[in-house]
């Protein structure tokens, strides 16, 4: 029996999604589906029982093992990008966040975590893009290449934790991809959060003002339109 390529990963996906952490966790949650839900996801009816069968464990670990995780990602990503255009409205700015998490549960063979940045879409939650950070980098070297990897970015608003507060990234969202930016200035910019202090901000028109407690803290945010 043959299993298209996009039903296995789908049957993986939705395992995963439904708490499966091991192959043969995901062979045994797609055994116990029902034959509806295996045919909406894409399982090949058998012509001679009439049943939509599940593919076994190896099957399964074959075709993990042999996708390419990157090339799957763009795909995704892409798919996602294209619903995010259609689907959100004409007016109004779009804000996309970068963002970088240690993955849960899993680790590379040599016992280092698998770490990802990604960039999600603050609309709809979908996760536009995300890049493997690797051993020997870190989550600055992978914004651009993050962010290269999504299409019509100009006019949005891309926001990152104070990690990112980098000139070159400014330039970046700026020059070449005629985004906008909202980044974080902390005590260890110290050039920066002083020349950011010394602003006239009494002067600044306040636009907005919400206070916020969560996560052990509590937050204050400020919007102000900048000087002409």
């Amino acid at each position: 029996m043959r299993h298209a390529l996009s039903y296995v990963l789908a049957l993986a996906a939705t395992a995963v999604l439904a708490g499966a952490t091991s192959l043969l966790a995901i062979r045994e949650w797609a055994a116990d589906l029902p034959p509806d839900v295996l045919g909406t996801l894409g399982a090949r009816r058998d012509p001679l029982t009439g049943c939509h069968p599940a593919p076994d464990e190896a099957i399964i670990r074959r075709v993990l093992a042999r996708v390419d995780g990157d090339a799957l990602d763009r795909a995704v990503g892409r798919w996602l990008a294209d619903r995010r255009s259609k689907a959100l409205p004409t007016k109004g700015l779009c804000a996309v966040a970068v963002d970088g998490k240690s993955l849960r549960g899993v680790a590379r063979a040599d016992g280092w975590k698998i770490h990802l940045l990604a960039a999600l879409d603050h609309t709809t939650s979908s996760v536009l893009a995300q890049l493997d950070v690797g051993e020997k980098t870190n989550e600055i070297t992978c914004f651009q290449p993050l962010l290269d990897t999504i299409a019509g970015l100009a006019g949005a608003v891309v926001t990152s934790d104070a990690m990112h507060t980098q000139r070159k990234h400014a330039d970046y969202l700026v020059t070449d991809r005629s985004a906008h930016y909202i980044v974080i200035v902390k005590g260890n910019q110290k050039k920066l959060r002083q020349q950011l202090k010394s602003l006239p901000w009494r002067q600044i028109p306040l636009q907005g003002r919400t206070r916020e407690s969560g996560h052990g803290r509590g937050e204050i945010r400020r919007v102000s339109r900048s000087l002409p």
